[in-house]
């Protein structure tokens, strides 16, 4: 290797260690003002993220000509994603006209204003369109920067420190200050850690991501330990001060998490946490007698803790009123498939479920509400875009996974981040059958953030040494959580 290329190769990386830096302190500022679910904190984001981009790109291509961003790795996968936001354009412009008789024959549908678009509401359209932009933005430039090990952890761990005050702050915010809300009065959750959100339920998502964020932490830094091969011994052995601190932030994260009283946040949390500790301990060799004993005594942790701390008191008593919420709860989902069977196709437009829901609304939904969210993602999805162009996120997401378990099974890839990725998905696939967290942007931008560390992998261009031995040895398997043989040399 040239000098020249060398200083290149250096300056990119100094590009690439500032600009993960970056998007690592953004994330978890993204749930400060209201969790950014407002149109004027996502629009602002999705700006910032798009001038970060265009600096980074430019910056890139001046440092070496030609320079191909890490991103068109995916190239297939993003195309794929945009076809969301490109459906959602063109149900607000004056298409209707242009359809197929059999789809435009089912578009009127009283009491709603008839018109030339798709969507009920096409003013909302390009607001909604940019918030998906911003995501996938996001997920573009942590690919870029997702190549080095150290890189990928730092992040990682900025990135949970911030969801650790999160928690902090949601459990001063309701026992120290009298469940303050820096938004005003609270008028809903009374007595539930809602934090810098609004809705309890999403913040227990956003909690749940830090728990598995928390355990891939721990898992990628053993790994890391086994490659320097500076110190052998069982796990336990080999943790530091740096492992006792991302432990003490997962009790925390656990005491936020019962304190919101959210059911489905805790059952959906600990459905990711199980998985993303199962396919690590599967990934380490455990058999699976042992690895279901240990599942089984996590879950048995953690009820002990739900029961240890006031607010499971709380968790407790709404288990045992399921039943009376859930019948407003399965009318709004009987209602919107009603809306689904009278658009299967085109949908109702981008963030015009509100509206729309207006022309299916029947007993036992009379309450003076407005019912402007599904509380279920995929039927959310299907109702505003059609069974079609509805199922791509859903499709994305299971072509993530399948790049996150190769990501998991290679010597290259950040197996703890990888093995989060998938509890994070498992998670937030959990929590959307019954709520819409993954709906909130801040929610979003942090699962978003965790799929894109975990699809990374190690750059071989980094390998240094004299030989393919040395490259070789850069990227030597490491189980994590697995105790290391007897004898075992250096």
């Amino acid at each position: 290797m040239t000098h020249s290329a060398s200083g290149q190769r250096n300056r990119i990386s100094r590009l690439h260690d500032r600009l993960g830096m970056l998007l690592a302190v953004m994330v978890p500022l993204m749930a400060l003002p209201l969790a950014s679910n407002r149109a004027t904190w996502w629009l602002l984001w999705t700006a910032v993220l798009a001038a970060i981009a265009g600096i980074a790109t430019l910056r890139l291509a001046s440092v070496e000509a030609g320079y191909r961003l890490r991103s068109l790795d995916h190239k297939g996968l993003i195309a794929f994603v945009l076809l969301l936001p490109l459906w959602a354009y063109l149900q607000s412009l004056p298409i209707a006209p242009l359809l197929p008789g059999w789809l435009a024959a089912a578009l009127p549908l009283p009491p709603l204003a008839e018109g030339p678009t798709v969507s009920v509401q096409p003013d909302v359209a390009m607001s909604g369109v940019l918030r998906f932009l911003g995501y996938i933005l996001l997920v573009a430039l942590v690919l870029e920067v997702a190549s080095r090990r150290e890189r990928v952890l730092r992040m990682a761990q900025v990135v949970y420190g911030g969801i650790c005050l999160q928690a902090i702050w949601a459990v001063v915010a309701l026992k120290l200050l009298g469940d303050f809300s820096p938004w005003g009065n609270k008028t809903a959750y009374l007595g539930s850690a809602t934090g810098t959100f609004v809705n309890r339920n999403s913040l227990a998502t956003y909690l749940g991501f830090g728990i598995v964020l928390g355990i891939g932490i721990l898992s990628e830094r053993s790994r890391q330990r086994g490659i320097r091969a500076t110190r052998k011994g069982t796990w336990r052995q080999q943790l530091d001060y740096g492992d006792l601190t991302v432990a003490v932030g997962l009790l925390f994260l656990l005491i936020g998490l019962v304190y919101t009283q959210s059911r489905l946040g805790l059952a959906a949390s600990m459905t990711g946490t199980a998985v993303t500790l199962a396919l690590l301990r599967q990934r380490a060799g455990v058999t699976s007698g042992r690895l279901a004993a240990e599942l089984l005594a996590l879950v048995a942790a953690v009820l002990v803790a739900v029961s240890l701390v006031a607010a499971g008191e709380g968790v407790a008593e709404r288990v045992l009123f399921l039943g009376n919420e859930s019948v407003d709860r399965l009318a709004i989902y009987a209602q919107t498939l009603h809306m689904l069977a009278a658009r299967p196709f085109t949908g109702f437009g981008m963030d015009a479920f509100g509206m729309a829901f207006e022309a299916f609304r029947a007993p036992p939904l009379l309450a003076p509400v407005t019912y402007d969210l599904a509380h279920n993602s995929y039927l959310m999805l299907w109702a505003e875009f059609g069974l079609v162009f509805g199922s791509v996120p859903m499709l994305a997401l299971v072509a993530i996974g399948a790049l996150l378990w190769r990501r998991l099974r290679s010597d290259d890839g950040f197996r703890g981040i990888a093995a989060a990725g998938l509890g994070a998905l498992a998670l937030g696939a959990v929590h959307s059958l019954g709520d819409f967290s993954l709906e909130i942007p801040a929610n979003t931008y942090l699962l978003m953030m965790i799929l894109g560390l975990g699809i990374g992998r190690q750059s071989r261009r980094r390998a240094t040494g004299s030989g393919p031995a040395q490259a070789q040895a850069t990227l030597a398997p490491v189980e994590p959580f697995s105790p290391a043989p007897s004898g075992a040399k250096p």
